[in-house]
């Protein structure tokens, strides 16, 4: 059984998951155990007698069903389709080596369980096969477009996305704003919402209590948007470049609870830049955990944990930067982010090594250019907590910080760290310890982006957890 395989058999076996119902449940998050099969009861589902492709209103998903994709899936315009809890859909190779896509022209709803998740994934034989590096793109994504109502994922697993676009898919045509969001024969992104300015401006994207692992850029692209993104967790995501989750121009909502860990950039970047109306780019980032984040990004400068920039502004409290290249990015220069409208503190760092530290807020000495710091406007907040190499562990149940290393930001090109694609440890568990000094301390008191978060025929109401008093995503055991 080779290295890969046995690295998905672990996560697949003890995965964070969560524990929390996924509507309008502020109760912060903490990981358990799951097996990621999609049916939440260690059993395998049998397959549908044959695969299914087309139109997904005339598929009849039920319940803990396995069903074989073996071609492109889509939502029509105007209506609406339900995946079920328990549902596992398993991306088959097409016979010219094509990756088949969800194509979202309608709304879509996903309703994975706790106990009964929904899962996206590739065939076994992909998983299996050489085509599979350890950063997805064995099957495509999903994708939303300009006609998209809402899009709303619970309890789901979506694994090995990020597929090559062929010129056929939306995400090479003007479905996905402007020309076309790619190119054929780009890789894609695990998921994809747009506004394009113009267009349709109205439904959701939810994504709560899911894992989102593997992808070989982007693992999520949103070009506009009310959105609400909480309790997830993102882990090796891009290749050599790429952010977890990629905000672009009118997206506007919150994003708390979440662990990135082993991302290529950033955790959370937030930029004025795209397709949707300009202004609107308001996204607040509050008690997100991120772990060993920013090194496969070789450019100087690039790889933050939080990065905020052209014209991108919200609220930035209570995370937990443990090993990150560079601290909060607020992009100094022509692409800087609306300083007026941006607020934040009480963000914890960790660096094992001085290279680290050094970075906790991006200096001028790299081409990062951090405003922190280095302008009158953005002075270092006293209320993070700072200190110098291994000060401030934040005591997890299960993971030593201490471990990592680091040569030095100058020689990432050629640090192993610039090829370093392990997942998860299977035992880690990002809990605080009962004498953890990052339980208390954090700030609650700011407004949300949007206190709910409604779909369109108003069956479901979302509203983002309360921001916690201690550091990070998980609190204590």
């Amino acid at each position: 059984m080779n290295t890969i395989k046995k690295l998905l058999i672990a996560l697949f076996s003890v995965g964070l998951l969560f524990s929390l119902a996924s509507c309008g449940d502020d109760t912060p998050v903490s990981p358990g155990n799951g097996n990621g099969n999609g049916n939440g009861n260690g059993e395998t589902p049998p397959p549908a007698e044959s695969g299914i492709s087309g139109d997904m209103t005339e598929i009849d998903f039920e319940e803990g069903e396995l069903y074989l994709v073996t071609g492109d899936l889509f939502v029509p315009e105007g209506e609406s389709v339900t995946i079920p809890a328990g549902v596992t859909l398993e991306f088959q190779e097409g016979d010219n080596g094509e990756a088949w896509f969800v194509e979202v022209f309608g709304s879509l709803y996903v309703m994975g369980e706790e106990g009964a998740r929904v899962t996206l994934t590739a065939s076994e034989d992909l998983i299996n096969s050489s085509k599979n590096n350890g950063i997805g793109q064995l099957w495509g994504g999903i994708i939303g477009t300009i006609t998209t109502g809402d899009l709303v994922i619970q309890h789901t697993d979506i694994i090995h996305a990020g597929g090559t676009t062929r010129e056929e898919n939306a995400m090479a045509l003007p479905a996905t704003g402007g020309g076309g969001e790619l190119s054929a024969g780009d890789a894609s992104y695990a998921i994809y919402f747009v506004r394009e300015a113009g267009e349709r401006q109205d439904g959701i994207f939810v994504l709560q209590h899911s894992r989102i692992s593997f992808t070989p850029d982007d693992g999520i692209r949103i070009n506009g948007g009310k959105t609400l993104m909480t309790n997830n967790v993102f882990e090796v995501i891009g290749g050599t470049g790429g952010d977890v989750v990629n905000i672009k121009a009118a997206t506007n909502g919150d994003f708390a609870y979440n662990l990135c860990y082993n991302g290529a950039t950033n955790c959370l970047k937030t930029a004025d830049t795209g397709p949707g109306e300009r202004g609107r780019a308001h996204t607040n980032f509050y008690n997100n955990t991120i772990v060993n984040h920013g090194y496969r990004r070789a450019e100087p400068g690039r790889g933050a944990g939080l990065n905020y920039e052209s014209n991108g502004f919200g609220d930035v409290y209570n995370n937990l930067n443990v090993n990150v290249r560079f601290g909060l990015r607020l992009v100094r220069g022509e692409s800087e982010p609306n300083v007026d409208m941006l607020n934040y503190g009480y963000n914890w760092y960790y660096g094992s090594v001085q290279t680290i530290v050094d970075e906790f807020y991006p200096s001028d000495q790299t081409s990062s250019w951090g405003l922190i710091g280095y302008d009158p406007r953005t002075p270092i907040p006293d209320s993070d907590v700072t200190g110098g190499p291994g000060e401030n562990d934040p005591m997890f149940v299960n993971f030593d910080p201490s471990d990592f290393e680091f040569s030095g930001n100058t020689t990432i090109s050629t640090d192993p760290l610039r090829n370093n694609i392990d997942p998860i440890p299977a035992d880690a568990d990002f809990r605080l310890q009962a004498g953890s000094p990052a339980l208390t301390g954090a700030f609650t008191d700011f407004d949300f982006v949007h206190d709910t978060y409604t779909t369109l025929d108003g069956s479901m109401t979302f509203t983002p957890p309360a921001p916690s008093e201690f550091f990070g995503a998980f609190g204590s055991e």
